[in-house]
């Protein structure tokens, strides 16, 4: 969306972690032995220009990931040594993790079709809780006023299965939430997404916070949690066990009521990825070079989906800081 206003990712646990997997890890500069690095498996793996298609994958150890040993042992090391990667300590051995693979695909520009595959790459059968997380970044806490800057929006219960959001600018969106593998519709988790002021500097900060759904997942304090089905910040928490060597899919769909499907996941929903998966090699089987290998096209392929997923702009607005 336009200037990250209202925001979609994926949020996940695999029952061993001391935290909710909300963002990537990584090292600031004086921790790292050769500066800051972030200390994760991520590939971008598609996408057209215009994000019609795109497709991405997170490799997720089911293990305890090892925070503290990467932070201590790059600490630990000189300038002359080499960086510890998280691959080097030993956390993806015998296949004991979860690769998963985020697909977008535009049903129409604001009907966003969401299709996420857990594969279980491990000897034995294991569980993983996934959230994809819906939130509205936070606009409305400092005093600005301008573009952008409007007032407080609304994450609220619609009907069964769907959370609507509600924004002055953007209109309403609604998130419909299928259900899992086994059939049963996840739970809708409701909090804001606001600072926990009275963790980090013992001021107050309201009820409900940004890291609301970790200590709801982790710590089972559901005290946390909006019990009106209202906020800034909601997600879905599906609880998925996943077999040895096997997978399970969850599909969600975000979009405008303005766009508004009959059957949000109708079988015309893989229908409509599939013919996104075939413009995209339309598209690049034009561009690539002719006389690449197959090889050499793929990593040209996800070079582009690198640039494309992470490009970011910043609106440095001089009057206002000033």
């Amino acid at each position: 969306m336009r200037q990250g206003r209202l925001c979609f990712a994926l949020a996940l646990w695999n029952g061993r972690d001391p935290i909710l997997k909300e963002r990537l890890f990584g090292l600031s500069g004086p921790e790292g032995n050769h500066g800051e690095d972030v200390k994760e498996c991520y590939f971008y793996l598609d996408s057209t220009p215009t994000h019609s298609y795109m497709r991405a994958l997170y490799k997720y150890p089911q293990r305890e990931f090892p925070y503290g040993f990467l932070l201590e042992e790059n600490r630990r090391r000189g300038r002359g040594a080499p960086e510890l990667e998280i691959v080097d300590t030993g956390i993806f051995d015998e296949g004991r993790y979860f690769d998963v693979f985020a697909e977008y695909a535009k049903a129409a520009p604001n009907d966003l079709l969401i299709r996420i595959r857990i594969a279980n790459r491990g000897p034995d059968d294991a569980v993983l809780h996934l959230l994809p997380t819906l939130w509205f970044r936070n606009t409305w806490s400092w005093g600005r006023i301008g573009e952008g800057y409007g007032p407080k929006p609304r994450i609220e219960r619609a009907e069964e299965g769907a959370v609507r959001a509600r924004h002055a600018s953007l209109g309403d969106f609604l998130l419909e939430v299928n259900g899992g593998p086994d059939g049963e519709r996840p739970e809708i988790l409701f909090t804001d997404n606001e600072t926990n002021a009275r963790r980090l500097y013992g001021l107050d900060s309201g009820a409900h916070v940004k890291d609301a759904f970790h200590e709801y997942v982790i710590r089972r304090r559901s005290e946390v949690l909006n019990p009106d089905g209202v906020g800034t910040k909601a997600a879905a928490h599906y609880r998925l066990t996943v077999p040895a060597g096997g997978e399970r899919v969850v599909r969600l769909r975000l979009f405008s009521t303005e766009e508004e499907p009959a059957d949000p996941f109708s079988p015309a929903f893989d229908g409509v990825l599939d013919r996104r998966i075939e413009e995209a090699d339309a598209f690049y089987a034009g561009r690539l070079p002719k006389g690449a290998s197959e090889e050499e096209r793929n990593v040209l392929r996800q070079g582009y989906a690198g640039l494309l997923w992470s490009k970011q702009f910043y609106h440095y607005v001089v009057r206002d800081w000033l």
